[in-house]
């Protein structure tokens, strides 16, 4: 650990002496406190470093991710024995569990065995992060039940996500967690009475992620902390039919997650005072009427920041939002066709003088400067009085400087309503693909994040 400094006395010129060892230094439990924020393997690699290093490392928080065997094993199956021995040579107590999806996979499907001998490890005793998943429910007709060592790590968990298994149903055997933060529930099996059970037992919940589950057609909260929900609905006959937000005093935001998956949903929010971020709503009824949305709009006045979802872009269905949320100053819009005609100077003259738009910011994805989003664009541009930027987000390829100076004189920004006003049109660039649980669980869960729609064009 030691290194050789130069002094300033000539450049280049070494005294030979030693530096001193100062990390080295540090109390144990610093030590380890730091090893525990390292990927497992390079922490375990520490061992080799000095003798002072070598037991460091095995009384260390342990943060074990399972991920990181498979990877660097050059896409080998991780060994379930290998992982075993981790854990019965490990004397410190347990910081995180990681065993996702992937994890399947590599073991062979002889996952719900393993995971379960794991987390009776002495070794995660004291954990206070745990996430797993055993597997898609359409690989099989029934899946394993939640793994009866939870129980005995719930009340030290701060974060978990359980994943490809089935709780079991009546309050008596309830998972309660006293100290939970953040919680993910994906491709699990659970009843409505089970799952309102689960959330009264996690009394400082602040985040809450529900994706692809199956057996709860009504998803119902009553929660004095939390913050954050996310909820992908899922396809089909497992789809989650109403949303109920009967009293969150806390809630910030509501992310509804798959693209097209919230249609026919009805969401009810009756006390959530602090809303004001929410999305993305499927919008395809230029009236709302018999949409999710009049159930939600009619009930939250103090929305600021909205994600919406069209397949053609239409001015009618915005223009109806905007009505709606009277507070609204951040809108995202995903579009994916060519839009409506979108023209608004007759048909709107009367109301241009009434609504007041009070959007800073817009973001517009899949932006094809045809006509139809030309006009769409237009109405923000000459209309939007405290407009702030506009956000582009073109369809295709990188513009040309010769593309982006018509556009601007087709949207008629030299007239713009608002002075300050800035216009970007941004190429959208394609990122890899994502898991559900790697994408939606850091938008849902990220509560240091203000705005949680960033990020938008790659929701899926």
């Amino acid at each position: 650990m030691a290194t050789d400094v130069t002094t300033g006395e000539g450049e280049g010129e070494s005294t030979g002496v030693e530096e001193e060892d100062l990390i080295s230094r540090l109390p144990d439990g610093v030590l380890g406190d730091i090893l525990s924020l390292l990927p497992t393997r390079d922490a375990a690699r520490t061992q080799v470093l000095s003798s002072r290093w070598c037991p460091i490392w095995r009384t260390a928080p342990l943060n074990l991710d399972i991920r990181g065997y498979i990877v660097a094993g050059g896409g080998r199956r991780v060994s379930a024995g290998k992982i075993s021995r981790i854990l019965s040579k490990h004397d410190g107590p347990g910081r995180r569990f990681c065993a996702p999806l992937e994890c399947f996979f590599d073991l062979g499907g002889r996952y719900a065995g393993a995971l379960d001998a794991w987390l009776r490890s002495p070794a995660l005793t004291g954990l206070q992060e745990l996430e797993f998943h055993l597997g898609l429910p359409r690989w099989r007709a029934t899946p394993p039940p939640l793994p009866a060592p939870v129980h005995r790590l719930a009340s030290t968990l701060r974060v978990a996500s359980f994943g490809g298994c089935a709780f079991p149903d009546g309050n008596g055997g309830a998972l309660r967690l006293p100290v939970l933060q953040k919680l993910s529930l994906l491709d699990v099996k659970i009843s409505e009475g089970t799952l309102h059970a689960l959330l009264a037992g996690c009394a400082v919940l602040e985040s809450l992620l529900l994706g692809d589950n199956n057996g709860c057609s009504l998803v119902r909260i009553v929660s004095p902390s939390l913050k954050s929900i996310g909820l992908r609905p899922g396809p089909g006959e497992i789809k989650v039919k109403q949303l109920l937000i009967e009293d969150a005093p806390c809630l910030e935001r509501l992310l509804l997650l798959g693209s097209g998956f919230s249609m026919g949903m009805v969401i009810s929010v009756i006390r959530a005072p602090r809303l004001h971020a929410l999305g993305q709503l499927a919008a395809y009824d230029p009236t709302l009427e018999g949409s999710q949305i009049v159930s939600v709009a009619t009930m939250v006045q103090n929305v600021k920041i909205l994600a919406i979802t069209q397949l053609d872009l239409s001015l009618d269905v915005v223009i109806n939002f905007l009505k709606c949320f009277p507070c609204l100053e951040k809108l995202y819009i995903k579009t994916t066709a060519v839009g409506e005609n979108n023209e608004w100077r007759r048909k709107y003259k009367n109301l241009i003088g009434t609504l007041d738009i009070r959007l800073k910011n817009l973001v517009l994805t899949n932006y094809q400067g045809n006509k139809s989003h030309v006009n769409f664009a237009m109405f923000f541009v000459l209309n939007a009085r405290v407009l702030q930027s506009m956000r582009l987000e073109l369809q295709h390829g990188n513009p040309s400087n010769g593309w982006i100076k018509k556009q601007h004189r087709l949207l008629q920004t030299k007239h713009k309503a608002s002075r300050g006003a800035q216009f970007d049109f941004v190429p959208h660039v394609i990122s890899s693909p994502f898991s559900l649980g790697q994408v939606c669980a850091e938008q849902v869960h990220d509560l240091a994040t203000a705005d949680p729609f960033v990020g938008f064009h790659d929701w899926i």
